[in-house]
């Protein structure tokens, strides 16, 4: 189905939104309005603003190039968060839930697979820098996520809000008490583990935000 989606900010094909249900690392994604081609979680629309790319500098109500009856001009701005694809219900939930890990000690990246294997659920990725995990964020969907938080860096904290954004839950591993100075409150209420950490406190932790 050919529903000509585009985003505001690049070029990325129909089919790379469409793959990734409509979730990306945007805030927002945009499309051409067709009619029963996206729909609103809950019927809500209210966040939508129309814009036309082609005329219009700011948002507008409707197209003033649009054809009488026509619904195919205007681009919709919606955040991404509140859009699945039309006719599908809540989405699937996998037998075996899909855990990212960003973690960038090899070998703790590796016990914390081996952990989240033995707790019955997946590993979708693991990623020594959290860039790599925006990337892969783009074009997948995970249940849960593990972000190793280091001080000082602001991309951890990027990331966060990528999947905040997304409603995507997610724990923090860290050598830092959750007490210590200089960590960002975005990571306030959210499950913090201390390393190194211990296979039952890491499945007590996922099964807290799943």
């Amino acid at each position: 189905m050919n529903y000509q989606l585009t985003f505001l900010d690049d070029s990325r094909r129909v089919q790379d939104v469409w793959e990734a249900n409509f979730e990306t690392e945007h805030t927002a994604i945009c499309w051409m309005w067709l009619a029963g081609g996206v729909c609103a979680l809950h019927d809500d629309w209210s966040m939508m603003e129309l814009w036309c790319r082609k005329c219009c500098a700011s948002p507008v109500k409707e197209c003033p190039r649009a054809p009488s009856g026509r619904e195919d001009c205007c681009i919709a701005r919606v955040p991404a968060s509140f859009l699945r694809q039309s006719g599908k219900s809540e989405q699937h939930r996998r037998a075996r839930p899909l855990i990212l890990i960003v973690e960038r000690d090899e070998f703790i990246a590796t016990s914390h697979e081996g952990m989240v294997l033995d707790a019955g659920y997946s590993v979708g990725a693991s990623w020594p820098d959290y860039a790599s995990a925006g990337k892969w964020l783009s074009a997948h969907n995970p249940d849960a996520a593990i972000i190793d938080v280091k001080l000082q860096d602001k991309s951890c904290v990027e990331l966060a809000k990528k999947l905040s954004v997304r409603e995507i839950p997610f724990l923090a591993v860290s050598g830092y008490p959750a007490d210590t100075p200089g960590v960002n409150r975005i990571f306030r209420p959210v499950p913090w583990l201390e390393k190194p950490v211990t296979p039952a406190g890491l499945q007590l932790a996922l099964r807290s935000i799943l």
